[in-house]
């Protein structure tokens, strides 16, 4: 039961980036907030982490660069990701962001040579319907939707290239994920400014980093040391849009969208329904 809790506890702090992002105030670059996202996520798990995993600073010089590669993708899909929110509703963004599961479908398809049954194709034309119904290039937030979907790409890279290393690396693998993500985000701040912080958005900033990121990534890899990846991609569906959209109705008013709520309801149950599949394919084999 305990690793199931941990996916769950992902799930739940990945829902609350949207509004934290969102909290975080505007007198702060997006690339900007990224990087201190990312620095202060290493910071809390380069403290943690060695404390639960005695193996962390024992690696193979091997694996750095599978270590950077991660590195460069969780960069690129953070950055994605936190501005996403801040150019349209957290609705929009984690509903859209659901799409992934399709994507890693089609990516698979092509560098993995995994097969796609006719179930998988249903699943991805009633998720294509979700979208159409979304409509997300046709509203006023066309931009943070789009990144919203290139996220979802970005993490479905991520899923296919950990699949295609077929490696299984220590819980303490993701401070070096986000030591090289760190490394790699370091330069916005001076190109962008270090912005200005009261001491309310530097509370969000904290909690975004700390809370949002860090115990995110945590518990997701704690989680995957025992649920398949199947499950909590599962248990990742479901909770972080409700998580996301509750508290955005809840703390910052943010209104429900009708057509966002059907359409990406629909995404939502198509990737529950393809995850389903995947799993049963697995325990088939």
């Amino acid at each position: 039961m305990k690793p199931h809790f941990y996916a769950i506890l992902a799930a739940f702090f990945a829902g609350t980036v949207g509004i934290l992002v969102k909290l975080s105030g505007t007198d702060i670059h997006p690339m900007t907030l990224v990087f201190y996202r990312v620095f202060l996520a290493f910071l809390f798990l380069l403290i943690f982490v060695p404390l639960i995993d005695k193996n962390t600073f024992k690696i193979n010089k091997s694996d750095l660069k599978t270590f950077f590669f991660v590195g460069v993708l969780i960069a690129i899909a953070i950055a994605l990701f936190t501005i996403a929110n801040t150019l349209a509703p957290v609705q929009n963004v984690f509903l859209l962001v659901s799409t992934a599961p399709f994507f890693v479908l089609i990516i698979a398809y092509f560098w993995l040579k995994e097969k796609i049954t006719s179930t998988k194709i249903i699943t991805l034309i009633i998720a294509i319907i979700g979208l159409i119904i979304i409509n997300p290039f046709q509203s006023g937030f066309a931009l943070g939707n789009l990144l919203a979907i290139i996220t979802a790409l970005f993490y479905a890279l991520f899923i296919t290239a950990m699949r295609n290393t077929d490696k299984d690396h220590s819980i303490g693998s993701v401070v070096w994920f986000f030591f090289f993500s760190t490394l790699i985000l370091l330069p916005f701040p001076f190109i962008y400014g270090f912005g200005s912080f009261s001491l309310e958005s530097l509370k969000y900033i904290l909690l975004l980093g700390f809370i949002a990121t860090a115990l995110q990534f945590l518990f997701y890899n704690m989680a995957l040391k025992k649920v398949e990846a199947e499950t909590d991609s599962l248990i990742n569906t479901i909770v972080s849009p409700i998580v996301a959209i509750i508290l955005a109705v809840l703390i910052i008013s943010e209104p429900l969208n009708l057509r966002t709520i059907i359409g990406g309801s629909i995404l939502v149950f198509s990737g529950i329904y393809l995850e389903t599949h995947k799993k049963k394919l697995k325990q088939d084999r």
